[in-house]
């Protein structure tokens, strides 16, 4: 029993480490397959604008890096209750890590949104190395959204535990 309890617990670990990028890589890697397809949707007379996915994916960006910054903000600069007691933890150092990792990766995802934003290329050739960079842009996107799920996740499950009102004694 107690076996299967700690496989699992691995395999969820694994799963919450990883499953991030194995989907956004995996994502990318499908949307390769079906560029044609994708591309297609893309034409003036379906109605989608490459131009509104990159201003989207561009104010998206820029609203998760300043929450997840604010988090980063919480939890460090908080030094009483129940942070302070598990500030010196395996899972408070893995979840600084998580959101560390998602501000970093929300900073770059906004600076190569930019010049995407301003310049609006096209995605008409899935050969065209500007797709590849649009296509990479994406993934990053994926991946700082997904990322960005875990430490909303995280801090709500973080935040939701009360802390103890002191005891004086009776």
């Amino acid at each position: 029993m107690a076996e299967a309890a700690k496989r699992r617990k691995s395999l969820g670990l694994i799963v919450e480490q990883y499953a991030p990028l194995v989907l956004s890589v995996g994502s990318s890697i499908a949307i390769y397959v079906l560029a044609p397809a994708i591309i297609a949707k893309f034409e003036p007379t379906d109605g989608w604008q490459v131009s509104s996915l990159y201003g989207a994916i561009f104010n998206w960006s820029a609203i998760q890096t300043g929450f997840a910054f604010g988090v980063y903000g919480f939890v460090v600069g908080k030094n009483d209750g129940f942070v302070q007691e598990i500030r010196d933890k395996l899972a408070m150092r893995r979840f600084l890590a998580y959101v560390r990792r998602a501000n970093i990766g929300g900073f770059v995802l906004t600076v190569m949104s930019l010049p995407l934003t301003i310049a609006n290329p096209p995605i008409s050739d899935p050969q065209s190395p500007m797709f590849f960079v649009v296509l990479g842009w994406f993934g990053l996107f994926l991946w700082t959204f997904l990322a960005f799920l875990r430490v909303a996740y995280g801090f709500g499950k973080l935040s939701s535990v009360r802390d103890q009102p002191e005891f004086y004694g009776a």
